[in-house]
Parts: structure tokens; C-alpha cells; sequence
């Protein structure tokens, strides 16, 4: 997801992410803030990690990253995943603030991740960046 955060007055690139409702268990959350920011649809969670702690020195926020599998064989997942950006899908309070789909390979997403960021100038999640990172280690290591 590309959307503008003030705190940083930048554009940022992050994992589509959202709060747990009241009575909402992390994969119920996932599925659906998952829906709501990308528009696939019938996802299916496959992983749940422990809650991480973003910046245990200021702040108790916590993040629980979550593997979830997209069935490709859907016609919408298919027409979202043709295009390397699109909003069609996005629910309406997510369009309203902005956010813009952004489709990345898999494999070097690390370095697609520092094209956009010296191409756009946008700032890159520490989640997500980590995330590359592990990611590029297991592609050289063929993992």
C-alpha cells in the first residue's frame, strides 16, 4: 500500500495492516483489512506470527504479521493481480484516504523496494523492509 503519512510528510510504502474490532480475533482482522486495502477477496490464512513490538522504547504498539494465501482462480483476484496498480476494489474509506495499490514482485522485492524509494522518494515500513530482506537472504541461499 502507498499512501501519505504526515508524521514522516512522506508517501510510504507498508503491508496492508488495520486494527482488531472488539470481538475480532487477528485472522478475522487480517481477512478483512486485507479485503478492504487490495480488494481480493476469499483469502485464507495460512500463518500467524506472535505479536513483534514496533518501538518497545516509546510505545506498547505491537504487530502480528499474518500469511495469507489468495486464490488466483477467482476472477476479481485475477483482474487486481493483471495490473501492476489499481484501486478498484478498495472500500470507500480507504480510497478517501488515499491509499493506492501497488503490486511488487516477490522475488527482488528488496530492490524494488529501493527503486521506489529512490525513484518517488517514498519511505519503506521497517516491517516490509525487513521482510525483503529475509526474503533476499532465502533467494541467495536458495531457500
Amino acid at each position: 500500500m502507498k499512501q501519505f503519512r504526515p508524521p514522516v510528510n512522506a508517501y510510504t510504502i507498508e503491508l496492508p495492516a488495520g486494527l482488531i474490532d472488539a470481538n475480532e480475533d487477528i485472522s478475522t482482522a487480517a481477512l478483512r483489512e486485507f479485503t478492504e486495502e487490495t480488494g481480493y477477496i476469499n483469502g485464507k490464512v495460512t500463518k500467524v506470527l506472535p505479536a513483534s513490538y514496533l518501538s518497545p522504547g516509546l510505545t506498547n504498539e505491537s504487530a502480528s504479521l499474518v500469511r495469507i494465501e489468495v486464490d488466483m482462480s477467482i476472477e476479481q483476484n485475477r483482474k487486481i493481480h493483471t495490473n501492476q496498480v489499481m484501486n478498484d476494489g478498495l472500500e470507500g474509506c480507504e480510497k478517501d484516504r488515499g491509499l493506492e495499490k501497488v503490486l511488487l514482485p516477490r522475488v527482488g522485492l528488496l530492490k524494488a523496494l529501493h527503486d521506489l524509494q529512490e525513484r518517488e522518494g517514498v519511505k519503506v515500513f521497517a516491517a516490509l523492509y525487513s521482510l525483503a530482506l529475509g526474503m533476499e537472504v532465502g533467494e541467495s541461499e536458495g531457500v
